[in-house]
Protein backbone atom coordinates (compact mmCIF):
# COMPACT_ATOMS: atom_id res chain seq x y z
CA UNK A 1 0.00 0.00 0.00
CA UNK A 2 2.73 2.52 0.89
CA UNK A 3 4.57 1.70 -2.37
CA UNK A 4 1.45 2.56 -4.39
CA UNK A 5 0.95 5.81 -2.46
CA UNK A 6 4.58 6.83 -3.01
CA UNK A 7 4.34 6.06 -6.74
CA UNK A 8 1.14 8.13 -6.97
CA UNK A 9 2.73 11.11 -5.21
CA UNK A 10 5.80 10.88 -7.48
CA UNK A 11 3.60 11.61 -10.50
CA UNK A 12 2.98 15.17 -9.25
CA UNK A 13 5.51 18.00 -9.45
CA UNK A 14 3.89 20.08 -6.71
CA UNK A 15 1.39 19.65 -3.89
CA UNK A 16 0.03 22.68 -2.05
CA UNK A 17 -2.59 23.25 0.63
CA UNK A 18 -5.85 24.62 -0.84
CA UNK A 19 -7.62 26.38 2.01
CA UNK A 20 -10.20 27.90 -0.37
CA UNK A 21 -11.69 24.41 -0.95
CA UNK A 22 -11.72 23.40 2.71
CA UNK A 23 -14.96 23.57 4.70
CA UNK A 24 -15.09 26.82 6.73
CA UNK A 25 -15.40 25.00 10.07
CA UNK A 26 -12.15 23.10 9.38
CA UNK A 27 -10.01 26.26 9.18
CA UNK A 28 -8.44 27.91 12.23
CA UNK A 29 -10.41 30.93 13.49
CA UNK A 30 -9.28 34.29 12.05
CA UNK A 31 -8.61 35.70 15.54
CA UNK A 32 -5.78 33.17 15.99
CA UNK A 33 -3.60 35.18 13.57
CA UNK A 34 -2.53 37.73 16.20
CA UNK A 35 -1.93 35.25 19.03
CA UNK A 36 1.54 34.12 20.17
CA UNK A 37 2.81 30.60 19.63
CA UNK A 38 1.56 27.93 17.25
CA UNK A 39 -1.94 29.34 16.84
CA UNK A 40 -0.65 32.21 14.69
CA UNK A 41 0.85 29.85 12.08
CA UNK A 42 -1.58 26.90 12.07
CA UNK A 43 -3.28 26.15 8.75
CA UNK A 44 -5.15 22.94 9.69
CA UNK A 45 -6.72 21.72 12.91
CA UNK A 46 -5.53 18.21 13.81
CA UNK A 47 -7.86 15.99 15.84
CA UNK A 48 -7.36 12.65 17.56
CA UNK A 49 -9.84 9.80 17.93
CA UNK A 50 -8.11 6.41 17.76
CA UNK A 51 -6.15 7.82 14.81
CA UNK A 52 -4.83 11.27 13.96
CA UNK A 53 -6.84 13.15 11.32
CA UNK A 54 -7.38 16.69 10.04
CA UNK A 55 -10.72 18.29 10.88
CA UNK A 56 -12.68 18.66 7.62
CA UNK A 57 -10.07 16.77 5.61
CA UNK A 58 -6.85 17.98 4.07
CA UNK A 59 -7.62 19.72 0.76
CA UNK A 60 -4.67 20.06 -1.62
CA UNK A 61 -3.93 21.13 -5.18
CA UNK A 62 -1.65 18.86 -7.17
CA UNK A 63 0.19 19.70 -10.37
CA UNK A 64 0.93 16.81 -12.71
CA UNK A 65 4.59 16.20 -13.36
CA UNK A 66 5.87 16.73 -16.90
CA UNK A 67 8.15 13.71 -16.54
CA UNK A 68 6.88 10.20 -17.03
CA UNK A 69 6.85 7.95 -14.00
CA UNK A 70 7.92 4.85 -15.87
CA UNK A 71 10.34 2.97 -13.72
Amino acid sequence: MSFMLIRLLQSFSSISLDQASAPPDSLPPPDWKGLPGRKAIEQVIPRLHLTLYALGGLWVRMKESAEGTEG
